[in-house]
Order: C-alpha cells, then sequence, then structure tokens
C-alpha cells in the first residue's frame, strides 16, 4: 500500500472514529481496515499476482549479457593469441547468452494455468478472511446492543421498584402495611439493581470485544459507542428458506468453498508438471563474445634491417649470413580486438532424463497425494458449510419460536405485574405477590431480548453465508 493511501485510509478510520456513535458497518469496515491477518491476506495475494506474471513471462527468451576486467602475473597461454606471457597482461571479455525452451512436454503451459488458478484462490482467501472477520463484528455488535437493551429493561424494572417502595414506605408510615412488606420490596430493590449492575458488566465486556475486533486504542475506546438502529420495532418474520435452496446459494458465492475448489484445480495441474519433468525436453540457445588482450599486438610501419645473424656455413666451411629485421610493434587497439575476436554460436539441446534416483516418480507421486489431499479440502469445506447453514437454519427458527413465545410470556407477565400493583395498592395481595410477578417479567423480557437477537445473528450469519450485504 502506498504511503499516501495508507495515511488517506488512517484518516479516514480516525474522521469515522470522530463521528459517534458507529453503525455496524462502521464497525466491520475498521475491523478489516486495521486485522493484520487481513493485511497479510492480500499481500499474499499480491504474491500471487507476481508469480502469475512470472509465469507468463517465462515463455519469451532470457538474455544476459557479462563483462570481465582482470589482470595476469607469471606464465599463462593468452586465449586470444595461443602464446606464452610471462610479464602482466590485461585481459577483458564480453558476452551476450540467450536460450528459450521450444517444448517441455506443457510444463509451461501447466505452470502458467496453475500460477492463474493460485492467484485467484488468494483472492478468495482474502474474502473468506474477510467474511470471518464480519462475522465476528456482527456478533460483537449484536451481543453488545442486546445486553445494552436488557440494561435499559433492567434500569426500567428497578426504577419501578423503587417507586414501589417509595409507596410502600408511605404506607407502612399510615399503619396500612406491615414492615415485612417495606422489607420484601427493599430486597426485591436490590436483586433487581444487582442484576442491573451485573448486566452492564456484560455490556461492558461486550463493548470491549467488539472494540478488540476493531483494535481501537485507549483513546479511541473511551470516546467509542455504537448506533442503536430500532430493533426493539423489529417484527420478525417466520423463516422460510429451505436448506437445500441455502446451501446452493452458499456453495455458488461462498469464498472458502471457492478457494477449496481453486486448489484441487491447482493441485491437478501440479500433477501434470511433476509428469513433465520426468518427459525430454528440447531448448534452443545462442551466444555473442569477443576480448580484449595486451599480448595482442601489430607491426608498426615497414620492417628494417638491424645487422646479420649466422644462418650456417657451405660445404668449405664458409659461414652463412642473413639480414636481420625489426619492426615496431602495437597493441591492437580495443575495437580492433573486439571486432577480430568476435565469436557467435547456436545449439540445440535434447534433454532426456533417464534415472534421476527416482526423484521424478516421488515427486508425480508426491503431487497425487497432495491432489487427494485437495480433493478431500473441498469436500470438508462443503460440508463444514452445510454445518453452517443447519445450525444457522435451526438457530434462526428456534431463535423465533423463542421470540413468539416469550413475547406471549412477556405481555402477559406485564400485565400481571400491572394488576398486581392495583392490588397490592388495595392491599390485596402481599409484597412477596408482587415479586414474583415482577421476576416473572423480569425474566420474561429477558427472555424475548435474547431470542430477539439470536435471531438476528442467525440470520445475519446466513447473509454472510450467501454472500448478502449486511446491514441492520
Amino acid at each position: 500500500m502506498r504511503p499516501i493511501s495508507f495515511l488517506c485510509l488512517l484518516l479516514g478510520s480516525l474522521a469515522v472514529l470522530a463521528q459517534q456513535p458507529m453503525t455496524l458497518e462502521q464497525c466491520m469496515q475498521l475491523a478489516q481496515e486495521r486485522n493484520l491477518d487481513l493485511r497479510n491476506a492480500g499481500l499474499d495475494a499480491d504474491l500471487a499476482d507476481k508469480a502469475h506474471e512470472t509465469a507468463y513471462w517465462s515463455f519469451l527468451p532470457n538474455l544476459n549479457g557479462a563483462a570481465t576486467h582482470g589482470y595476469n602475473w607469471g606464465k599463462t597461454i593468452d586465449q586470444y593469441t595461443n602464446t606464452f606471457a610471462t610479464d602482466r597482461v590485461r585481459t577483458n571479455n564480453f558476452y551476450l547468452s540467450s536460450d528459450v525452451t521450444l517444448f517441455q512436454a506443457g510444463r509451461k503451459h501447466k505452470e502458467l494455468k496453475q500460477a492463474a488458478l493460485d492467484e485467484q484462490a488468494s483472492v478468495k482467501a482474502l474474502e473468506a478472511l474477510r467474511n470471518d472477520i464480519s462475522t465476528a463484528v456482527v456478533r460483537a455488535y449484536l451481543d453488545f446492543l442486546g445486553m445494552r437493551e436488557q440494561v435499559s429493561a433492567a434500569a426500567a424494572q428497578s426504577a419501578a421498584t423503587r417507586g414501589q417502595t417509595s409507596i410502600t414506605q408511605d404506607l407502612l408510615d399510615a399503619g396500612r402495611v406491615a414492615r415485612a412488606d417495606l422489607l420484601d420490596i427493599q430486597a426485591q430493590l436490590a436483586q433487581e439493581e444487582y442484576t442491573e449492575e451485573n448486566l452492564r458488566i456484560q455490556a461492558e465486556q461486550a463493548k470491549l470485544t467488539l472494540a478488540q475486533l476493531m483494535q481501537l486504542t485507549p483513546e479511541e475506546y473511551a470516546a467509542f459507542d455504537v448506533a442503536a438502529p430500532p430493533i426493539s420495532d423489529l417484527t420478525l418474520s417466520e423463516p422460510t428458506a429451505t436448506e437445500a435452496a441455502v446451501l446452493e446459494q452458499v456453495i455458488s458465492s461462498n469464498p472458502a468453498y471457492a478457494q477449496a475448489a481453486l486448489s484441487e484445480q491447482s493441485a491437478g495441474l501440479g500433477m501434470g508438471i511433476a509428469k513433465a519433468n520426468a518427459l525430454p525436453s528440447l531448448s534452443f540457445n545462442a551466444s555473442l563474445g569477443s576480448g580484449y588482450s595486451g599480448r595482442n599486438i601489430e607491426g608498426v610501419g615497414l620492417p628494417v634491417q638491424d645487422g646479420e645473424y649466422l644462418i650456417g656455413t657451405t660445404g668449405d666451411g664458409v659461414p652463412v649470413y642473413a639480414p636481420n629485421f625489426t619492426q615496431a610493434t602495437r597493441v591492437k587497439s580495443f575495437g580492433q580486438q573486439l571486432d577480430d575476436n568476435l565469436n557467435e554460436s547456436v545449439g540445440f539441446t535434447l534433454s532426456i532424463p533417464l534415472f534421476n534416483n527416482m526423484r521424478n516418480r516421488h515427486a508425480v507421486a508426491q503431487a497425487r497425494v497432495q491432489h487427494e489431499k485437495a480433493k478431500n479440502a473441498v469436500l470438508k469445506a462443503r460440508n463444514t458449510l452445510q454445518v453452517d447453514v443447519q445450525n444457522a437454519l435451526t438457530a434462526q427458527r428456534g431463535a423465533y419460536r423463542q421470540y413468539v413465545s416469550a413475547k406471549l410470556a412477556r405481555d402477559a407477565a406485564a400485565e400481571s405485574v400491572r394488576m398486581a400493583d392495583e392490588r397490592y395498592a388495595a392491599q390485596a395481595i402481599t409484597a412477596t405477590d408482587l415479586n414474583l410477578a415482577k421476576a416473572r417479567l423480569q425474566q420474561a423480557t429477558a427472555q424475548l431480548i435474547s431470542a430477539k437477537y439470536s435471531y438476528l445473528m442467525a440470520a445475519k450469519a446466513l447473509d454472510i453465508l450467501q454472500g448478502l450485504p449486511v446491514t441492520l
């Protein structure tokens, strides 16, 4: 990621945090932006993309160049003049070489297809991890909202009991109720306040879990809050989707399953690549080279006679002399030597694997095992998705039935508390009877909230599995 892009992303994240409270979509976005595993998955996708490009460019010939510059002391044979040299000799060599594979039993084509599949699989892995993070954030977000709603219900219950305590105190002062009734109401209030505080602690823990998924700093967490959608007025509908229809949609769109399927295809190509290594291959190579030697000399001007030297005698013993010629010399120029020493070559190489210590056979066997494992991974991914769909549908249906029952129970308990308040004011029942009615209302309210959020969590899990947008 470029520094400017990262800075803009960071400033955007801080701007979102400054606009409290945050929506579910904003929480998921921030959690994905800051998750290190997701960043690494993105880097893996970049590496797979580069590997795909490498496989594509491998079809072209390579071109390599080399240049040397050196000196030699002592007796040696100069490679360009084929003469002995005993003094210091400077040498330079220049090379260009290229080779290309003409036939390799389709290995490069299979490697290119495998690299393309691996790149697609890495992208799907990135999407699958993003889904996992979204699921965790949705669960934590709904847990927090559910606990916060339970805190509100418990606070309302405590407030009502606190008012009832005041009324009972007035009745006690008027001599209309016994002190035991006041003590019962006060005990009920203490229990409700304890329940409220316990729920507040659980809500704070749920909020902390959500913040940890988003990797908020202590300063960000201090100002962090979420936007509560109107879930309390939400009307739940009975689930009608069938397992087969949902599973079909999940299989066609789920990135984790697509990743497993792509990896299985890649492993199948790996078998073909391993088999190609055991077949003959044909390559073409060409080279161009030249060099320079400090021993490569040439004459300058015309030879000049410089005395005579004895070459023999006649039959009569008369000495015979021949003229001795000398000529000035110089080292051939750099450019001339490069022209004179230029050499070119082309050739074909046929490579036939005869025996490689069984490495090729073992490589094919290992590739076959990897392919079988990849097949099993596809089946495992499908089975896992099927279990997830079954669990989510079962949880959603069960939560809906619980919601219907809990709503009836809550409505009945609320009416019972209203009537109990009237009867208690008329001294027709004791404080214990009133407390029992309130306890039933508190329990029914908690069950209703729990069923509602269980339904929502199951519904959102199904949306994520099917690749649908997640909103509240």
